[in-house]
């Protein structure tokens, strides 16, 4: 499992993308298929409505780019609600089917859009609160969603959805998933989702033809760490698995009858800084944030497992069009410049060469670590008598899960964090993961756990969210970026590559495992291509953890792996990602979803 990873379901840091977060991680952005650039192809202002012709499947398959309203696009059903600032209209793919039949449709988009913005503790995102309108449209498996705003993170939207027919009440969903959970769609059908494995088997409801697979069920198994995931593929007990990178894992995998495979996917790992606790005071967030020598964290922690790398000075994005020539972290290290401004403020060391402030009281740095990591353990080693040396404190506090150290991390009650995230480049994830409007409440799960709250930063990344113009949103970002390195909140670390390994004998082909490998999660679309070489029927796939709650709406069910995958799997959303760093259409949808701004 990738550990600590954002995806594009759910505000996690840990294990995720979109995620879809889950692991999706999802906003106008990050450049080809169906996400171009933040602003996506730009959106223009139409003053005339496209007239509905329906898109021939092959035709709508080549299609792989977010677009504004075209002639060859079914789009408006007339008349436009008065309100209506900006559409989003998607055509759900011939066989998009529930396993019980049942069609995908405009009823199961309303009772998302109901769900997400009305059911307490949603992870919803507040672009749900925008919506005024849902219709069917006026060609086959239309759906047009209307909103009363310009909506730049639209790709946040319907990255899940909810079968209306098989829920209560929309508006809240707290436990219309307590008895059973999500039943999958589409290719496949869950037989079992439960804390101890997802069963997953071939379903053909709504097709004609039934279409082959080279398995007879597919098995994912929540394991519990990267280090078990190796001992169990060692001994063929699972055949695929997607662990994190760590020193062991690397060692493990060195087996000359296993396949292993690293792919950068513009992963990276930072250090975060708090704003509250002893980080309050910005001078002494400051001098501590000067003081960590990075490319000494490099050369002990992170070259032994990735071999030759750097310390990245962009900041906690990878994206080559934001990251073109920027560096506002280089040269961040400066122990003398730290010492100096702390003695020139009146601060001592104490008896145990500690940093106090003018008054004589200390300041305890509270570290959160996710615990049973191996990286995480490396660091610890590493930075804990790093910052002793330089007269900072640090307590360490292991916690012992994925989803107790994303509550922690959401609850704020901490002051240092150290955490990987995905590649995803998207305006919209983005903002909502640094935004001071993202923070968790009593009522609504935040994106935005980081502890990054800078109303600089907040005044560009809502203007970055609607901004027409590429180059303009870019420079936002860019922007947003410095703001990190003055603010003295971020300090990016490395990138980290994503790793998938197998057992040759048992699964392949080799290239359909590489697939996952190369997009970081699992999906209905690389699992199909998957065959059982063995010829027991059925294919095992090692995951760290999820949790108990199956519930899509609610935090607790959107945590760990259900952001990395299962998530995708038994719930359908709009978006997806191929290489881990692009967000594209599902195939869920015949081709990407079109934005139209219509005043």
């Amino acid at each position: 499992m990738k550990h600590s990873t954002v995806p594009l379901r759910h505000r996690s840091p840990v294990t995720g993308v979109l995620c879809m977060s889950a692991a999706l991680l999802l906003a106008a952005c990050s450049g080809g298929d169906a996400v171009e650039s933040t602003t996506s192809a730009v959106v223009q202002t139409t003053t005339t409505v496209a007239q509905p012709e329906e898109v021939p499947a092959d035709d709508a398959a080549s299609s792989d780019a977010s677009t504004t309203t075209s002639s060859a696009v079914p789009t408006t059903t007339l008349p436009i609600p008065d309100t209506a600032v900006m559409q989003l209209a998607f055509q759900f793919a011939a066989d998009a089917y529930w396993p019980d039949g049942t069609k995908i449709g405009v009823d199961d988009v309303r009772c998302t859009v109901d769900a997400l913005g009305s059911t307490p503790g949603s992870v919803g995102v507040e672009a749900y609160d925008a919506v005024i309108d849902v219709r069917e449209g006026r060609a086959e498996d239309l759906v047009e969603v209307y909103f009363d705003r310009f909506v730049g993170n639209y790709r946040v939207l319907f990255d899940r959805l909810l079968q209306a027919s098989a829920i209560e009440s929309c508006s809240d969903v707290t436990t219309a998933f307590e008895d059973e959970a999500p039943a999958g769609w589409g290719v496949f059908s869950v037989e079992a989702w439960n804390t101890a494995q997802m069963m997953l088997v071939p379903s053909h409801s709504g097709d004609e033809e039934s279409e082959s697979f080279g398995f007879e069920r597919l098995v994912v198994v929540p394991v519990g760490s990267s280090a078990v995931e190796v001992d169990l593929l060692r001994s063929g007990q699972i055949d695929v698995i997607i662990p994190d990178v760590s020193l062991e894992t690397v060692e493990g995998l060195s087996d000359p009858n296993l396949g292993f495979e690293q792919f950068d996917l513009g992963r990276h790992e930072d250090m975060y800084l708090r704003s509250t606790g002893v980080f309050s005071d910005p001078l002494f967030r400051e001098a501590f944030w000067l003081s960590v020598d990075r490319e000494a964290l490099v050369d002990e922690v992170y070259a032994p497992l990735l071999g030759s790398t750097e310390v990245w000075n962009c900041g906690p994005v990878t994206f080559d069009e934001w990251c073109s020539g920027q560096t506002p972290f280089a040269g961040s290290f400066n122990a003398d410049a730290a010492a100096q401004m702390l003695t020139e403020a009146g601060w001592t060391f104490d008896g145990d060469s500690y940093w106090q402030d003018e008054t004589g009281e200390p300041h305890e740095i509270t570290w959160l670590v996710a615990g049973a990591r191996a990286r995480q353990d490396q660091l610890v080693d590493a930075l804990v008598p790093m910052m002793r040396d330089m007269g900072f404190r640090l307590k360490v506090e292991s916690v012992g899960s994925e989803f107790e150290f994303s509550d922690r991390l959401a609850a704020g009650d901490w002051d240092l964090a150290v955490y990987a995230q995905s590649g995803l480049a998207d305006v919209g994830l983005f903002a909502a993961a640094h935004s001071c409007a993202e923070f968790s409440t009593a009522e609504r799960e935040g994106w935005n756990v980081n502890g990054f709250c800078d109303a600089e930063s907040d005044a560009l990344l809502d203007r970055a969210l609607t901004v027409r113009n590429e180059d303009d949103q870019v420079a936002d970002i860019q922007a947003v970026l410095g703001r990190m390195a003055k603010t003295h909140h971020v300090l990016p670390l490395v990138r980290l590559p994503s790793t998938v390994a197998w057992r040759p004998d048992t699964v392949g082909p080799a290239e359909a495992v590489s697939a996952i490998g190369e997009s970081g999660l699992l999906s209905v679309e690389q699992l199909t291509a998957l065959e059982d070489l063995d010829g027991d029927g059925t294919i095992f796939i090692g995951v760290e953890e999820w949790a108990a709650c199956t519930n899509p709406v609610l935090s607790c069910g959107a945590d760990g792996w259900f952001g990395d995958g299962i998530g995708a799997l038994a719930v359908p959303g709009i978006w997806t990602t191929d290489d881990g760093v692009t967000i594209t259409h599902s195939s869920l949808v015949r081709q990407a979803p079109f934005v139209t701004e219509l005043r």
